[in-house]
């Protein structure tokens, strides 16, 4: 029976999705029992103010998925050409989903300190982006080198699949709300996201503009540039061909 147990449990552990094994277990233990305590006290204090009806609803929420926090390595995005994962450097950060009623209602941030003790330093916010990134991974299964990364306040989800490394880039709150947060755009090579990464990094002069400077309004734009250009494109073959078979036509008519 014993045999049959472990064998069972490891089974189980084979099944799990590569990424689902990032976070250690003290820093699940401490989100579950001290940083869920703490949070509930916070956010007692205002329960309209971080959007929960009442104190009650805030009594019954749980700590839902959480993974550690990358930020990005200003150097080493300046010579990245085909690999984000490379230019992401962990951190002693991770960030949770806080669940009413089994769907995110905001956020825990929860950090390690030099003397190797947790502490929960944000809480609140809204989860949709943050949940958006954890979601597209989890329908992705089983993936390795899962990596979260937070740039701008927004989350960029990396992975390598097929031994091909691939990210999903990140989605303006309005989009992930209107798709449902269940719903997760297809993964894409990194290259097009690294490139405006670059470009943002080396041109600062939007970030005043209202939305201008958010990565996810940038890779948009430039999705847009670039099928409004291949259309363009396309049209301009079309016409081309069809004006070589007019002429062509034409020339046999007067033969």
């Amino acid at each position: 029976m014993l045999v049959t147990l472990a064998s069972f449990s490891l089974f189980l552990t084979l099944l799990s999705p590569a990424w689902a094994q990032t976070v250690a277990e003290d820093v699940v233990s401490f989100a579950n029992t001290e940083g869920l305590a703490l949070i509930k006290e916070g956010l007692s204090k205002d329960p309209e103010g971080y959007g929960y009806a009442n104190e009650a609803e805030i009594s019954e929420i749980t700590v839902g998925e959480g993974m550690q926090i990358h930020f990005i390595d200003g150097s080493k995005l300046r010579t990245a050409s085909d690999s984000l994962i490379e230019t992401a450097t962990p951190q002693e950060n991770w960030e949770f989903l806080v669940l009413s009623d089994g769907t995110p209602k905001s956020k825990m941030v929860i950090q390690k300190n030099s003397n190797g003790s947790f502490q929960v330093t944000e809480f609140g916010g809204n989860p949709d982006t943050l949940a958006y990134a954890i979601q597209s991974l989890l329908a992705e299964g089983e993936v390795s080198e899962p990596t979260l990364i937070r740039e701008r306040d927004e989350y960029i989800a990396a992975f390598r699949k097929d031994n091909q490394e691939l990210v999903i880039a990140p989605q303006q709150a309005s989009s992930a709300e209107s798709k449902g947060l269940t719903s997760n755009s297809e993964p894409q090579a990194p290259e097009h996201l690294i490139d405006v990464l670059q470009k943002m990094q080396n041109d600062s002069s939007n970030d005043e503009k209202d939305g201008s400077g958010t990565i996810a309004s940038q890779y948009n734009a430039d999705n847009n540039n670039h099928l409004t250009r291949s259309i363009t494109i396309s049209a301009i073959i079309a016409l081309v061909a069809v004006l070589l078979i007019w002429a062509y036509l034409r020339r046999r008519k007067l033969l």
